[in-house]
């Protein structure tokens, strides 16, 4: 008998961690496991092997499409169930309870408990909620070492229970879509610098733009392009774009927009920039990486065995315009040996 997972999800088409999600469910033997995907949203295309039926429950929150969940379970009776949401993830014990369909819950946190409490009266609510759900889950993965601590800590969750898991990244996908052309020129006369994210403050790019300024000043061969589209901050774009006007450098720091594919950028560029003040954990880092761009990040995760000084890339402080500023100087001087650092993926099929 084949072990049964079922995935439980809000949206296809997101960010980072939807594409983790995806990316896991991808990787796993289907001589091995039976697979079905539940997601609460309205259809939306996705790159799922199509060999796994997905059930979209067509609703705007987890709670409306409880009665779904709860017959799907009831209907597939799975030894295992998965989800990367929050919200999913504490109402699982309790569609355990209704159910009673013994199943054991796994989830990926997406964010470091402490710094959602420290992000508003919800997050705050939230300390008091989710340690009392978090204690019935099965196996909680964390993204590093620092976020499992952060998890015991603040959810008093068995160490036992938690486990480092990098995000899984899919190498050949990224790698192919690496290879799309696109309509800009990138010149490899310049020194190309890219950074990729929604235009928000947390993703620090004000920073960026202030620590890259005097570098430019100094060398007009640098150009900077920024991919992503505003969102929750309204106004945000503009902020930027009248910083970048006002020093005088709007051919050199180039607002792009979102790009649905933005691994060609990522490949020809000599530097990829990770200006936030927070994250959960950056897939497009391990991207970077992957197609053998060095990062200058933030100290905001852990990337301890991820980027190592001089060899990948470097890290610099959090918040910091000086720090930032001195991280990308040295990697203008530096000849990185990207092909000494492998990151390899984590086999899920010996998770289940």
């Amino acid at each position: 008998m084949k072990h049964r997972i079922l995935f439980v999800g809000t949206s296809v088409n997101g960010g980072g961690a939807e594409r983790v999600f995806i990316n896991i469910i991808n990787s796993l033997d289907l001589s091995k496991y039976e697979i079905k995907v539940f997601y609460t949203c309205t259809f939306e295309k996705c790159n799922i092997n199509p060999q796994i039926p997905i059930t979209f429950a067509d609703k705007s929150h987890m709670r409306q499409a409880l009665k779904q969940l709860c017959e799907l379970i009831r209907e597939f009776r799975p030894h295992s169930v998965f989800t990367s949401h929050g919200t999913i993830a504490y109402m699982l014990p309790i569609v355990r309870f209704l159910t009673r369909i013994n199943f054991r819950i796994y989830t990926r946190v997406a964010v470091t408990p402490s710094e959602i409490y420290e992000t508003s009266i919800k997050g705050k609510l939230l300390h008091y909620i989710y340690p009392l759900f978090y204690r019935k889950m099965d196996i909680v993965i964390a993204q590093t070492e620092y976020m499992r601590q952060d998890i015991i800590k603040n959810y008093g969750l068995s160490p036992q229970k938690v486990k480092v898991i990098f995000n899984l990244i899919d190498k050949d996908y990224v790698s192919a879509q690496s290879q799309k052309p696109i309509a800009e020129n990138i010149s490899k006369s310049e020194f190309n610098i890219i950074a990729v994210g929604a235009l928000y403050s947390v993703k620090g790019f004000d920073i960026l733009i202030e620590a890259i300024t005097p570098l430019i000043k100094s060398d007009h061969n640098i150009k900077v392009r920024i991919l992503g589209e505003e969102r929750y901050e309204a106004g945000y774009r503009n902020y930027l774009q009248s910083l970048i006007d006002k020093k005088g450098l709007h051919e050199n720091i180039i607002l792009m927009g979102h790009k649905p594919n933005p691994y060609p950028y990522i490949k020809a560029s000599d530097l990829f920039i990770m200006s936030s003040r927070t994250e959960g954990f950056p897939n497009v880092v391990l991207e970077a990486l992957t197609l053998n761009v060095p990062v200058v990040a933030s100290n905001c995760v852990d990337f301890n065995t991820i980027i190592y000084e001089g060899i990948n890339g470097y890290v610099v402080e959090k918040n910091s315009i000086e720090s930032l500023q001195n991280g990308i100087k040295r990697a203008l001087r530096t000849s990185f040996n990207m092909s000494a650092i492998c990151i390899n993926n984590f086999n899920y099929n010996t998770l289940f």
